[in-house]
């Protein structure tokens, strides 16, 4: 009796002294936050599989039972790896006595934008799973994987079990099938959108909406392919790493989706402003669409970027935080940059120009033909392109040659001493005779004047406006307007003036004086007034020349609508 009650004595000892190590070794595998996962992953991984270790971490309610605690690690790490979330044991703390700074608990959330109801909190001197973990790991096992998908797995053969490569069978079967679907699914939504676009034609008035369909066929095709396969990737129960690297291509692939889309519609935007604008009388707001393209696609591609920022799991609030700190110095860094941008704003709410016009700013002079964020471009008359930075266009004067109704023209005629008091008032009434006759010429304002006594010659001032908005046209009448006054010269015996000195003996003894204006007064008026309108010698439009009883046309060519000296 003695020797039995000794041996269930040894016996009940022995079992103490293995559950007391055994709480031991759970209580190092519980101590910090680090262990506590560490355990929770690495005695799920083959071959050293151990789902009583494993899921030590939901030991929190003592009422749970051990199949259910199994249950709750093996859906768990289902979730997480359907999700492509790795874990990186190495960066959470291992500091037994860690508090979160934000809530100043003793808690560590594993992902705390993509899945913040997964953390570990302390009880007692152990790092266990939260009850929010508890009752949240069946819910997102179900969001995770299908009922029916998983009972189709479940029933395969076991042939389609056979690993290739670490990959079940199954699991390449399951690759193919569900591509195959997602491009059935994206030829069948092209063919949808194009019949729904050919539908709008024949049922809507206005012709912008299947426009818009038509430019977003593409886009949402590709769209509804990674979403198809989005849905059901993870249904393939990969490994976290392979998942991962999945999530992070459809994240991807679905920002490119919806940045083609917006680049699609923007582009359907900015076309009908395009055509709207075409209409009105000023060219500066056809510069301003592709302004507006621009803008709008860089503010969608910053708009994808912080999105996808944010599905990586990083806080869009501390990196706005961060870029308004740093902000400071970016714009003082790029002031230059920020005064051209509100300089095109300027530009296009003064407009004081428009494309094509002929300006001049500063040092540059040409034709304007392009309105950017940064410089205004001007073709020079050279051929040329300078680039000048908008700011300096906004604080610098700027003539606008293209604005002007009429040109100007301001020549002085020097004539000889030679030239009578008649004769001069003669040539003065013929210019003003053909300024009067040539229909480009401004009548209500011009100046013909005997203006002064050179050093050699006789000075008429000529002052006097073409009507034309053509640099071509100007440079045509202005030469047929000279060659007019140089055949009023001719008929009026008038000869013109170069700088010369000679020595004049008026007359000598044996010779006869020299006979000045040998023209009566009659005589120079009916040459005035065959110079005037519809007058015989009129040549408004440029002198004929006669050849073999013909007449010879030797007008210039016109050119370019815009030019310069």
């Amino acid at each position: 009796m003695r020797l039995r009650l000794f041996w269930v004595f040894t016996a009940w000892m022995g079992a103490a002294s293995i559950a007391a190590a055994q709480t031991d070794e759970t209580d190092l595998r519980l101590s910090t936050p680090q262990s506590a996962i560490s355990n929770f992953v690495k005695w799920q991984i083959p071959p050293a599989v151990d789902f009583t270790i494993a899921s030590e971490g939901f030991l929190l309610d003592p009422s749970v039972s051990l199949e259910r605690r199994q249950d709750l690690a093996k859906q768990l790490k289902a979730v997480l790896d359907g999700r492509g979330l790795v874990i990186h044991v190495e960066d959470i703390p291992a500091d037994p006595e860690y508090v979160d700074e934000s809530s100043g608990q003793a808690r560590f959330r594993l992902f705390p934008v993509r899945l913040p109801e997964v953390s570990v909190v302390k009880r007692g001197d152990r790092w266990v799973f939260s009850r929010e973990t508890v009752a949240a790991t069946p819910r997102l096992y179900q969001a995770t994987y299908s009922r029916a998908a998983q009972t189709l797995i479940a029933n395969l053969p076991p042939a389609f079990q056979t690993p290739i490569l670490g990959i079940a069978l199954w699991q390449y079967t399951g690759v193919f099938m569900l591509l195959l679907v997602a491009f059935v699914l994206k030829k069948i939504s092209e063919f949808l959108l194009r019949k729904f676009s050919m539908w709008l034609v024949a049922h809507t008035a206005p012709r912008w909406d299947e426009r818009v369909v038509l430019q977003s066929v593409r886009p949402l095709s590709f769209l509804a392919f990674t979403l198809v396969i989005w849905v059901g990737y993870a249904e393939l129960q990969l490994g976290a790493r392979q998942n991962a690297a999945i999530k992070f291509a459809l994240e991807l692939m679905f920002a490119v989706a919806v940045l083609w889309l917006a680049f699609k519609l923007v582009d359907s935007l900015c076309d009908y402003l395009l055509r709207f604008t075409a209409h009105t009388e000023t060219k500066l707001d056809d510069q301003l669409v592709p302004m507006v393209r621009k803008t709008l696609k860089i503010f969608a591609v910053t708009i994808g970027i912080l999105v996808l920022v944010q599905s990586f799991g990083y806080s869009i609030s501390s990196l706005l935080a961060g870029l308004g700190i740093g902000g400071v110095a970016v714009a003082l860094a790029a002031k230059d940059t920020i005064a051209n941008f509100f300089g095109s704003v300027m530009i296009f709410a003064d407009r004081p120009f428009q494309i094509g016009d002929w300006i001049v700013t500063g040092k540059v002079e040409g034709t304007v033909e392009e309105v950017g964020f940064r410089s205004t471009r001007v073709r020079t008359f050279y051929n040329s392109v300078v680039s000048v930075p908008n700011s300096n266009v906004a604080n610098s004067d700027v003539d606008n040659m293209g604005l002007r109704q009429y040109r100007r023209i301001k020549q002085v005629l020097g004539v000889t001493y030679s030239t009578t008091s008649s004769q001069m008032q003669a040539f003065i009434e013929g210019i003003r005779a053909i300024i009067t006759a040539n229909p480009h010429m401004r009548k209500d304002f011009y100046e013909v004047h005997f203006n002064g006594f050179g050093n050699s010659s006789l000075d008429v001032l000529v002052y006097c406006f073409l009507e034309t908005d053509s640099w071509s046209v100007e440079l045509r009448e202005k030469h047929n307007f000279f060659l007019e006054i140089l055949r009023l010269a001719e008929a009026l015996g008038v000869e013109f003036a170069f700088p010369t000195r000679t020595l004049h003996v008026d007359s000598v003894h044996s010779d006869t004086p020299r006979q000045v204006g040998n023209r009566t007064d009659d005589e120079l008026a009916e040459t005035v007034a065959a110079f005037g309108p519809s007058g015989s010698m009129s040549r408004p439009g440029g002198p004929t020349l006669v050849h073999e009883g013909h007449p010879v046309d030797f007008k210039p060519q016109a050119g370019p609508t815009r030019g310069g000296e």
